[in-house]
């Protein structure tokens, strides 16, 4: 049974399932973990992610084998999370109790193992979510999926200097709202 990305793609077009259970075991917990850095709520996520992958088995017939998947996935991931957070038009107030860190997010937070360690996770995810939507989302890409700035933009749909120009303030405001200063 073929493995790659383009080999599942292409039996996805002809409506293989198990090509799709392939194609969601194997991306399904990166796009999570990208959407839940944007959106900062696990059910949010969640949901966001299972509509990532229902887009993937409709879009499927439509494939070129150029693509590259992931690119794709995540590209469809930050549009979704980008309009679920202006659709809702909110401000997410976390409850960063040690018991929503372990539901909310465990994989994403470590649970802290001691009170200062717990304390500067609160604070993270406190000034993260002051941050606007793409700055976040650049963070998410960047540092927790390590992709490259050109990756970034292609998924954002950005130039590679507007992606920098981001990472740069995102940089500047998350130490700002982190008490660092400039």
């Amino acid at each position: 049974m073929p493995s790659d990305d383009v080999s599942l793609m292409r039996r996805l077009a002809g409506g293989d399932q198990q090509a799709f259970t392939c194609l969601v075991d194997r991306h399904s917990k990166l796009v999570l973990n990208v959407l839940y850095r944007i959106v900062l709520s696990r059910d949010d996520a969640e949901d966001l992610c299972q509509e990532v992958f229902e887009r993937l088995w409709v879009n499927a017939p439509q494939w070129r084998d150029d693509a590259k998947i992931t690119t794709w996935l995540y590209r469809v991931a930050n549009n979704l999370a980008i309009n679920f957070r202006q659709r809702v038009q909110q401000r997410y107030v976390l409850d960063l109790d040690e018991n929503s860190i372990a539901e909310g997010g465990a994989d994403e937070i470590a649970a802290a193992s001691s009170p200062t360690d717990h304390i500067a996770d609160q604070s993270l995810v406190q000034a993260l979510a002051q941050l606007p939507e793409n700055q976040r989302a650049v963070l998410a890409f960047r540092f927790y999926r390590d992709l490259p700035v050109k990756d970034i933009a292609e998924i954002m749909g950005l130039s590679a200097k507007a992606v920098e120009s981001l990472l740069g303030r995102a940089k500047t405001q998350l130490r700002q709202n982190l008490g660092g200063g400039e």
